[in-house]
């Protein structure tokens, strides 16, 4: 009988151990499957986070994108805008200036037909006039001796002393061309002057006679008279 007891109170206090064993292990694989559970969850929100914030970001620099491409459309437009404005005042400046130019030339051109006008009307009493070259003539008007350019009287050249001249036809072979020199007679002497630097004198032909159908001929840079 007492045997029966200790066996029966080993089994009982054994039946116990294994008890709380498993009671142990299964409190053990629960808090491990929390463990678990807790850690995934805290991963899905980690991941979760990371997730909104690489959103966050895309949309952010997205959003950044835009403003600048709007900034850059913008900036090219006013570019655009201020080039425009800057053509325009460039034309218009253009237009004015061409305005006054021509403005000018039609005044000058009024002015000069005016002179031209005056000068033909003295010119039909002149006692010579003989062309030269290039729109120059030689002019004998009251008595003096003049060079008129484009038969404006009011801006002649007075050859002071001059008491005779002639317009002399010229063969320069060297050149194989042929022109027209003006000879003015001054102190006595003929010279070869030049017209368009106010009869300044270029050569002096001493002791030469000059008459209304002398010729000269220049060859080897030697003046011939005819």
């Amino acid at each position: 009988m007492t045997l029966c007891k200790l066996c029966f109170a080993k089994c009982f206090f054994w039946n116990e151990y294994i008890y709380e064993k498993e009671l142990g292990m299964l409190y053990l694989y629960y808090i491990l499957t929390r463990s678990e559970a807790y850690m995934e969850s805290k991963g899905r929100r980690l991941l979760g986070i990371i997730i909104s914030i690489i959103v966050i970001v895309v949309f952010a620099y997205n959003r950044y994108r835009r403003y600048e491409q709007k900034q850059e459309r913008s900036r090219a437009q006013q570019q655009q805008i201020e080039n425009a404005k800057a053509v325009q005042e460039a034309t218009k400046k253009i237009d004015e200036d061409a305005k006054n130019k021509l403005s000018e030339q039609l005044k000058d051109a009024a002015k000069k037909a005016g002179n031209i006008a005056k000068g033909i009307e003295k010119l039909k009493n002149a006692e010579m006039n003989k062309e030269i070259e290039d729109g120059y003539n030689i002019v004998k008007l009251d008595g003096m001796f003049l060079i008129v350019k484009d038969s404006n009287v009011d801006q002649a050249v007075e050859l002071a002393g001059v008491t005779d001249a002639h317009v002399i036809p010229t063969n320069d072979q060297d050149r194989n061309q042929n022109y027209n020199v003006l000879v003015v007679k001054k102190d006595g002497e003929w010279r070869v002057v030049d017209e368009t630097k106010k009869g300044e004198d270029v050569l002096v032909l001493t002791g030469e006679t000059i008459t209304a159908d002398t010729k000269f001929r220049l060859k080897d840079k030697t003046l011939y008279i005819e």
